[in-house]
């Protein structure tokens, strides 16, 4: 599954690159976290963030994994993306 990494230099270039990834991000959030609870993991990773100095993860930990969803339903319902809502939905129900 595709992780993205995610380059920035200020926190306004990481704002824009977080939305230009949004997609990416969301599908990794819903995938990652079927994944994750299929194979008894308790952490997903959703992105890698990387400035010139340092990288980092940008992950999710189980106890923040429905809360994470309802975002990514969100994002799903604003792209008018329903078959993505009814697979968000389906898994926030599993997980509950």
């Amino acid at each position: 599954m595709y992780i993205p990494t995610i380059k920035y230099k200020s926190e306004a270039q990481f704002t824009t690159a977080m939305t230009d990834h949004a997609y990416d991000i969301h599908m990794r959030t819903l995938y990652g976290i079927d994944k994750a609870f299929n194979t008894n993991e308790d952490y997903v990773v959703i992105a890698y963030l990387q400035t010139d100095d340092s990288q980092a993860e940008l992950g999710v930990p189980d106890d923040a994994w429905i809360d994470n969803l309802e975002k990514s339903l969100d994002y799903f319902e604003e792209i008018e993306d329903y078959t993505k809502c009814q697979e968000v939905v389906q898994l926030i129900k599993k997980l509950s």
